[in-house]
């Protein structure tokens, strides 16, 4: 049996995700309304959740914590261990320097993305990452996979759709694995 490190050792390690998209790109814009009526938020749909999923991949790959956090909204939580207080960030200024920490020692970075499954106003959303993190596999060439589900929850702040709550549940593998046939499907 292999002993994981404690998620922020790994994570300030090197392991902790998309081009440069506005929340309102992903999310288009609100409903309107007639005029003196509030918009309505759109239904959130896979499709929406695809899209802000490959940005929050893609700012990871590129280790852009100013991407990373325009997804989310400005009072966010960030549970990076769901129940550790010490592993929540709220705001966007707690989870910017959460993502830079985490992804400072990282390099290599490739990922995949499952078909999210929504209801209502979240989502949850497999990741299967792959990336070099000397100080969490200081073995051979530094692979580890992180495999995550990621449960997510959007409101809508002015007309753009953000998340307002990202829950992580995680394991680390060392080494390169490829997901099994399969995953990711909803």
């Amino acid at each position: 049996m292999t002993l994981r490190p404690a998620r922020r050792s790994l994570f300030r390690a090197g392991v902790a995700a998309v081009p440069l998209l506005t929340a309102t790109q992903l999310a288009g814009q609100a409903a309107a309304a007639p005029s003196g009526e509030p918009a309505r938020a759109q239904a959130l749909t896979c499709a929406f959740v695809s899209r802000w999923t490959t940005a929050y991949l893609e700012a990871w790959r590129t280790k852009d914590d100013a991407a990373a956090v325009r997804l989310f909204s400005p009072d966010a939580v960030y549970e990076a261990v769901p129940g550790d207080e010490s592993q929540t960030y709220r705001g966007r200024d707690a989870i910017g320097r959460y993502w830079r920490d985490v992804t400072s020692g990282q390099s290599d970075i490739g990922y995949r993305q499952g078909t999210p499954v929504v209801t209502g106003d979240r989502a949850a959303v497999e990741m299967w990452v792959t990336l070099r993190a000397p100080a969490a596999n200081p073995d051979g060439e530094h692979w580890i996979t992180l495999i995550e589900t990621n449960v997510l929850t959007f409101g809508t702040v002015g007309s753009e759709r953000l998340c307002t709550r990202n829950s992580e549940y995680w394991i680390l593998r060392t080494g390169r694995h490829e997901p099994p046939q399969g995953w990711g499907r909803a």
